[in-house]
C-alpha cells in the first residue's frame, strides 16, 4: 500500500508501482479523499484516523488481510497513524521522508488558520509551485525529471472545481499541524523502515516562523536518527545527496 503526499497523488507512485510488482508484489496507491482522482467533498472532517479507516477498509474490500503500508511526506504521517491503529493488519512500516518528525506549533510556529490556508492555495501559480519544491524537496537543485510533478499540481488550478479542491487542502493542513503523530513512535509495534533522503529541508510553516527558529526546523538528518531512536525496532536508511523524493 503506497499513501501519497500532500503535494502529490497516487500518481507520482508509477515507477515504484512497476518495480514492486515486478519483483512480485500486488501494489495498491489510492488517492486520499480530497486527492487526484478521489472525490473533493464540500464537507468533511479530514483526520488521519479517518484517513486509515479508509485505508483499511479499501483492504478489506479487496480480500487483503494484511500489507506492508509504505508512506512518503504526509503519507507518512498516515502511514503512521494506520500502524498504530492496525498493527495486526501492518506486515511492515515503511516511511519515506515523512513529514511529522517534529511538532511545528510546539517548535513555536505561528499557527495558520483554515480561512488563511484556503486563500493561500488560491493563490497557487506554477511558478510559486515550483519555486516552493526547488527550495524545500532539493535544496535548490532542479532536474528536469522534477517538472511532472509541478505540471500536475498546475493542472488542478485551471479546474472549475479548484476552489473545492483548495478548500480540501486547507483542511488537509489543518490536519497536518494539529494531529501530531510525532509523540507515539514509541508505541509503534510493527517492524520500520525508516528511508531519509539526507538533501529534505521540508518544514510546514516555515514561512510563518522567525527566521532564527525557521533555519533550525526540517533538518532531515537530524530528525531521522532521532526517528530511528524513538521507533522501538526500525531501521535507518540515509541517502546521501537526495532531498524529499527519494523516490522521483
Amino acid at each position: 500500500m503506497l499513501l501519497h503526499g500532500k503535494n502529490f497523488s497516487g500518481a507520482y507512485w508509477e515507477e515504484t508501482a512497476k518495480a514492486l510488482s515486478a519483483a512480485g508484489y500486488r501494489v495498491l496507491m489510492p488517492d486520499q479523499i480530497g486527492f487526484g482522482k478521489s472525490s473533493k467533498p464540500e464537507h468533511y472532517q479530514f483526520s488521519f484516523a479517518q484517513l486509515a479507516t479508509n485505508t483499511n477498509a479499501l483492504l478489506r474490500n479487496l480480500g487483503i488481510e494484511k500489507a506492508f503500508i509504505l508512506g512518503h511526506s504526509m503519507g507518512g504521517m498516515l502511514a503512521t497513524r494506520y500502524a498504530l491503529m492496525f498493527p495486526e493488519e501492518t506486515t511492515a512500516l515503511i516511511l519515506e521522508n515523512p513529514i511529522g518528525l517534529e511538532d511545528w506549533l510546539a517548535e513555536g510556529v505561528p499557527y495558520a488558520t483554515i480561512d488563511e490556508m484556503y486563500r493561500q492555495e488560491l493563490g497557487k501559480t506554477p511558478e510559486k509551485i515550483r519555486q516552493y519544491q526547488l527550495k524545500s524537496y532539493y535544496d535548490g537543485k532542479w532536474k528536469p525529471a522534477y517538472d511532472p510533478w509541478v505540471a500536475l499540481l498546475a493542472s488542478f488550478i485551471k479546474s472549475p472545481d479548484y476552489p473545492r479542491m483548495a478548500w480540501n487542502q486547507a483542511l488537509t493542513f489543518d490536519m497536518i499541524v494539529t494531529q501530531p503523530v510525532y509523540y507515539q513512535f514509541g508505541e509503534i509495534a510493527v517492524p520500520t523502515l525508516l528511508i531519509i533522503g539526507q538533501r529534505d529541508r521540508t518544514a510546514i510553516g516555515r514561512n510563518k516562523a522567525p527566521p532564527e527558529l525557521a533555519e533550525k526546523l526540517g533538518d532531515y538528518p537530524k530528525l531521522g536518527r532521532a526517528t530511528d531512536a524513538a521507533i522501538p525496532d526500525s531501521k535507518l536508511v540515509e541517502i546521501d545527496g537526495i532531498g524529499h523524493l527519494p523516490h522521483i
